[in-house]
């Protein structure tokens, strides 16, 4: 069920001042309606309130002061030196929560007694009606199964600094290096003794710390400086253990050795090698390129060979004389015929000397191979011994930097030794009272008035939340201006309540509003015949607004027929149970169209919900409506509540309109808005809806405008008329 479904509806837009106006206003009439409510849970609260004045007795409170100082004599300068290397505030906040430790609190208690009190801590009101109500045994039984049991009574001391912690107060100033304690109670005596051992507990305790943490710190430092030393014996041992075994002699001062030199010098000659060898292999490649393409290699490249040259030479001169011969004798002069022999006889000895220099070449970049391979192994071999040297020397820093870290270790342990043998040297934090507590004269309760006014706007915000959770619920339409903003469904008629008021001026607002609604929904022009009146849930009235319809439509000259189609009625001829409410306003009318004939029939369902689709589905009904729209004018069909029943969508194709009856400030507003949307979906008319049984007088505390408003207010127009 949504309760609050009206804060969630659809409003239609309005101007943001307007808006606001009307807000305002109505929460200030909530307010105004709902004033007796608000007075008294004000009322309630300040009532509590200031029995909780009465009872509670008033409380002082004694302060007392404690001042830090982080600073200590420099035995060297005669200044003052910082003892501390953390944060001073930080240490201020930590002493704060000693002096508010639980141990503490027990050293108090048992240094002033109050461990021996026979008072008992108050179970407060819902643990002293378990004691009276649930024997111990019972009780322990049940914080056992609840898990609050602990399986052991608290000590009387224990309960005591429980006690004890819950009244005091620790704060501290940072900046000034003070801490401020102050104890509550209701004894200005008690509070001042309490809160002065707190500080006398403090110091003591603190004192005591600072003589055990001399001496443990004196045993520690001792007990580490013998450890490092049999440690530092260790591993000068184990560095000359090394250095037998290994025979590895440090490194000079720039970190070179002889194998390293080495090294380096055989890198330098690989890579003279492998420049060489890189140049006789693209020599090579040259060669074989030319020779390939049927020319001569450059000179360069057959490394300035005198035969080729001279073999060049003697092609030059021969090709010359060729082409001189033939120039002058032709082609076919014998001598050229020899000089052309002589040409080929000296290119063939070219060619094989060609051959030659590139098999030399060849066996020169094979040399640059060998001799390049051979001096990659001697550098793996270097780079071999190198490593391993260097792994040595590794193992050997390692030794010699842990020799030199635990020269250091012993060196730190043997100052702090001497420095915690000395106990006027070591000051831990400094602290004293500069500010005991005095007994205080003067109450630091809050004051009743302040205590009372702040009741007074609590109650008044509580009954103002409780009024508008009260006003924002569910409870149905309460005027007929929330049909068009809730539902978009225009409201025909609203029908005053007669059970409240029999015989009163109601009377006479009912019967003028059963015939404004009539007139609005049957017009001169082209009226409904079939008026379906629905509901949205039992109870409605439908019958009581169907039977005034009938009523005013008879006494207007209409033929009318009403159908109870509700399937709750089962006795056949039941007269209707709010006719002589109607008989006050409404009068029976007689007949109309001769004898044997009212103007007004009533037929009723004898059958239950079982038999609708038998009923409406009948042929048999189907010839009772024909009959029924020729023999009356108008038939009012009441039917089972929609959402309830089929009924309705089994009837749509006969209904011209649709009346929707809606009971006053009862149904809830998200039902009607689904019933009237499953009417839509239904393709039925509704023509408008009807607000049954409003309460006048209930209904101007909610100062709605509508026609209700209208009723109350020009009463004395229907005394007039009475």
């Amino acid at each position: 069920m949504d309760l609050f479904s009206d804060m969630r509806g659809h409003r239609q837009p309005a101007p943001l001042a307007r808006h606001y106006d009307a807000m305002t206003f109505d929460f200030l009439s909530m307010l105004w309606r709902r004033r007796w409510l608000i007075a008294a849970v004000t009322g309630g609260i300040m009532l509590v309130t200031a029995a909780y004045l009465m009872v509670t007795p008033q409380r002082y409170t004694a302060d007392l002061v404690l001042q830090f100082d982080f600073t200590r004599e420099d035995s060297g300068g005669g200044g003052k030196a910082s003892s501390v290397a953390l944060d001073a505030s930080t240490l201020v906040e930590s002493e704060a929560r000693i002096i508010r430790s639980l141990a503490t609190a027990r050293a108090v208690a048992a240094r002033l007694g109050l461990d021996k009190e026979t008072r008992t801590q108050s179970p407060g009101l819902l643990g002293g009606a378990a004691e009276l109500i649930f024997p111990s045994s019972v009780r322990r039984m049940l914080r056992d199964l609840t898990g609050f049991g602990d399986g052991a009574e608290p000590t009387q001391r224990d309960i005591a600094a429980q006690r004890l912690l819950a009244s005091l107060g620790v704060s501290n100033d940072t900046k000034a290096y003070l801490v401020t304690l102050t104890y509550r109670d209701t004894d200005p005596d008690r509070a001042a003794l309490i809160v002065n051992a707190f500080g006398n507990e403090y110091l003591r305790r603190k004192m005591e710390a600072t003589a055990n943490a001399s001496q443990r710190s004196s045993q520690w430092y001792g007990a580490q400086a013998q450890e490092a030393r049999a440690n530092l014996g260790r591993i000068e041992k184990e560095i000359e253990a090394f250095r037998i075994r290994t025979g590895f002699v440090e490194l000079g001062q720039d970190g070179a050795d002889i194998q390293q030199q080495q090294l380096r010098d055989m890198l330098t000659q690989l890579n003279a090698v492998s420049a060489t060898r890189l140049a006789e292999e693209t020599r090579l490649q040259r060669a074989r390129d030319s020779l390939a393409a049927g020319n001569v290699p450059q000179t360069s490249d057959l490394g300035s060979s005198p035969v080729v040259q001279q073999l060049l030479d003697e092609e030059g001169k021969a090709r010359r004389a060729l082409d001189e011969m033939v120039a002058v004798s032709g082609e076919r002069h014998p001598a050229v015929q020899r000089l052309r022999l002589s040409l080929s006889a000296v290119q063939e000895r070219l060619q094989k000397q060609l051959a030659q220099s590139v098999a030399n070449i060849e066996t020169d970049v094979q040399a640059a191979r060998a001799a390049e391979a051979a001096l990659r192994e001697r550098v793996a071999a270097l780079q071999t011994k190198s490593i391993e040297a260097r792994g040595l020397e590794g193992q050997l820093r390692t030794l010699q930097a842990e020799a030199t870290a635990a020269r250091d270790r012993l060196k730190q342990l043997s100052d702090a030794h001497q420095q915690a043998s000395a106990v006027s040297e070591l000051r831990p934090i400094i602290a004293q009272i500069v500010a005991p507590a005095d007994i205080p004269s003067l109450p630091s309760s809050i004051k009743p008035s302040l205590v009372l006014g702040l009741a007074m706007a609590g109650g008044l915000m509580a009954g103002a939340g409780l009024s508008y959770l009260l006003e924002k619920r569910d409870r149905g339409f309460r005027s007929e201006n929330e049909f068009a903003v809730e539902t978009r469904t225009n409201c025909v008629g609203l029908l005053p309540n007669l059970e409240h008021y029999p015989g009163g001026l109601e009377s006479l607002v009912f019967a003028e509003a059963v015939r404004s609604m009539v007139a609005e929904l049957f017009p001169a022009s082209n009226p409904p015949k079939f008026v379906l009146i629905t509901s949205s849930a039992p109870g409605e009235g439908k019958s009581f607004v169907a039977s005034a319809m009938a009523r005013v439509l008879a006494m207007m000259g209409q033929r009318v027929l009403v159908v109870d189609g509700s399937p709750r009625r089962l006795l056949l001829g039941q007269n209707f149970p709010h006719e002589a409410l109607l008989d006050q306003c409404l009068p029976q009318v007689g007949d109309a169209g001769g004898p044997g004939t009212s103007p007004v029939a009533t037929v009723r369902r004898a059958s239950g919900l079982r038999d609708s689709q038998n009923v409406y589905s009948n042929p048999a009904f189907e010839a009772m409506l024909r009959e029924a729209r020729a023999r009356y004018d108008v038939i009012l069909f009441e039917v089972a509540p929609v959402l309830l029943s089929a009924d309705s969508a089994l009837l749509r194709e006969h209904a011209d309109t649709v009346l929707h009856v809606v009971k006053w400030n009862d149904t809830l507003k998200s039902t009607v808005s689904a019933t009237l949307d499953h009417l839509g979906k239904l393709g039925l008319d509704v023509a408008g809806v009807v607000l049954n049984g409003v309460d006048l007088e209930e209904q101007g505390r909610y100062d709605v405008s509508d026609r209700g408003r209208v009723y109350r207010n020009y009463k004395s127009f229907y005394q007039a008329s009475a």
